[in-house]
């Protein structure tokens, strides 16, 4: 990438076809997790191109440009222990693997991305011998104050090389919600190839495209999401490499995620699981091998533009105070696409304190903590981060002498 922030992509990044097809242009926006000092009210922002391309020949969906990784991932805001949802499927997904699988106490569960630490906290629970891999500064050495022994690197192999003497080879390799900020994702595999026992298993989780098109998550669509995955493009890619997909299992977190279990092949280890047939099947038949089927998404993403910003606009002119709430990256994408700012929305809560007192990208709008909001209280909450709505709900019903009302923009605008 020489000294350029960003590239144009040309070709799909896991069966290298171009005959790539844009179907979704959200415009051009700042970088979701790039937040603004309180100073910066009338700082110029850089913005990229946020263009959503579909691959006719494995049907992967794709970013058209590539941001360098080190300016979107060196310091990462976004901390995956403050949300309780979250916390709750991560010790769900360890006691999983842990009784289900019946995976060998002691063994090394590696997680990629590991974040803070929230994942591998659970695995300590199970008496498993835990190693993080986390290319933020920050969030390793949260990770590692929290008892978590963590590599401060990008994952590769070169990273997986020199774990093995001092750790050995892994039992489990884990990835959540990683997969989709790789751009060379054949050498990430190879990584995992070499780091993983042969009897070992990789365990990823991703975003599933069929619930970002049928429910019109458009904003979980930003420049550190790189791809949109499918079974299809997914199971090509671990074929290519060696890999057999053993099970896949739906999950409703983050608007709807799918975790693929995989070990590499062997005699006996070829044949993918039942599972496997049941969600092809499922893509084939509800259209997602088909342009037709993305390009109707533009339509119903400016609806939900046109009738969020009427609705604010009609409270604003009521006199009513709106705020939002989770100054998530799918909500910087929400505000930048509509075209929302400061003088819509009064303030955003968050609970992560890295975001607190900075002003969100583009927007401009200030981010707080939740006693902000208790001294300042708003008639409407918009939920940015509407995938924890239920959570956001009841944290803040909680406050407030009077009922609150909140403002739903995905799939469709609603208000209650």
């Amino acid at each position: 990438m020489g000294n350029a922030i960003y590239k144009r992509i040309a070709k799909c990044r896991i069966c290298g076809n171009k005959n790539l097809v844009k179907y979704l242009n959200l415009g051009k926006t700042p970088l979701a997790n790039r937040l603004l000092g309180p100073q910066d009210t009338d700082k110029q922002e850089e913005k990229f191109p946020l263009e959503v391309m579909y691959c006719k020949n494995c049907s992967l969906s794709q970013l058209s440009i590539l941001v360098s990784p080190r300016v979107l991932f060196s310091y990462y805001p976004y901390r995956s222990s403050i949300s309780s949802a979250f916390r709750k499927h991560c010790a769900e997904m360890s006691n999983k693997i842990s009784g289900t699988l019946k995976t060998k106490p002691n063994g090394l569960i590696v997680d990629i991305a590991s974040n803070d630490g929230c994942l591998l906290q659970e695995f300590k629970k199970n008496n498993f011998r835990t190693l993080g891999i986390e290319p933020a500064k920050n969030l390793a050495k949260i990770a590692e104050e929290n008892g978590i022994d963590t590599v401060n690197s990008f994952w590769n192999g070169e990273t997986a090389e020199k774990i093995i003497p001092i750790h050995g080879k892994a039992q489990v390799i884990i990835a959540t919600n990683v997969l989709a900020h790789v751009d060379n994702l054949n050498k990430f595999m190879a990584a995992v190839g070499i780091l993983l026992r042969d009897d070992g298993l990789f365990i990823v989780e991703v975003p599933y495209l069929y619930d970002l098109i049928s429910k019109n998550e458009f904003d979980t669509i930003y420049h550190e999401h790189l791809s949109y995955f499918l079974v299809k493009p997914l199971q090509k890619l671990y074929n290519d490499h060696g890999f057999t997909i053993v099970n896949i299992e739906k999950y409703p977190i983050h608007g709807g995620t799918i975790r693929v279990y995989a070990s590499k092949k062997s005699p006996g280890r070829e044949n993918p699981g039942k599972s496997v047939s049941n969600f092809l099947n499922f893509e084939q038949n509800e259209g997602m091998y088909s342009l037709k089927t993305y390009n109707k998404l533009d339509d119903r993403v400016k609806k939900i533009k046109k009738d969020l910003l009427k609705a604010l606009k009609n409270l604003k002119g009521k006199g009513k105070k709106i705020a939002a709430y989770g100054a998530s990256a799918k909500g910087s994408t929400l505000l930048n696409y509509c075209g929302i700012d400061n003088g819509l929305i009064s303030f955003i809560v968050d609970d992560t304190p890295e975001k607190q007192n900075h002003l969100a990208p583009g927007s401009k709008i200030k981010i707080v903590d939740a006693s902000y909001m208790e001294k300042n209280k708003p008639d409407y909450l918009l939920l940015l981060a509407w995938n924890f709505a239920k959570e956001i709900m009841e944290k803040t019903s909680k406050i407030y002498g009077k009922p609150v009302r909140y403002i739903i923009p995905v799939p469709k605008v609603k208000i209650q």
